[in-house]
């Protein structure tokens, strides 16, 4: 490893890259969320909507923090995406248990845990790669 590497965030370790990402997409989802609740409080979404507005939400969320994180810390990039997606599925799941009705496993935990895997994977799967050079042969 160069000197110029380590303030380049090259080689950071897999927990601070997950808690990077893990930021970002806690940070994404509040603000979703609060686009959402003001489009329907608006009228300018029905109610009966907001069931895909949670899917969309924990999808671009984690998407987006698996990304951050997945660009940070490549090696190893479907453990990153799917951590990344996972912790803030627990969040989403603490939240839940402190709420006011106290529904852990309600009819939306399934669907918004694949929403936040899909976006896990997905980025993980299209981040950008690097590719090996290949070594001229000296003859």
């Amino acid at each position: 490893m160069q000197k110029s590497d380590v303030g380049r965030g090259k080689n950071q370790s897999f927990t601070i890259c997950a808690a990077r990402g893990l930021f970002v997409s806690v940070a994404v989802i509040l603000v979703l969320f609060a686009a959402f609740a003001a489009l329907v409080s608006s009228g300018r979404a029905p109610e009966a909507a907001m069931g895909a507005m949670t899917w969309i939400a924990a999808f671009l969320s984690s998407f987006a923090g698996s990304a951050i994180a997945v660009k940070s810390h490549r090696p190893r990039a479907l453990a990153m995406g799917l951590s990344v997606a996972g912790a803030l599925f627990a969040l989403t799941l603490l939240g839940a248990a402190f709420s006011e009705e106290g529904g852990l496993m309600g009819h939306m935990t399934m669907s918004v845990f694949l929403a936040l895997m899909a976006g896990g994977v997905l980025a993980s799967f299209i981040s950008p790669r690097k590719k090996k050079q290949q070594r001229s042969r000296k003859r």
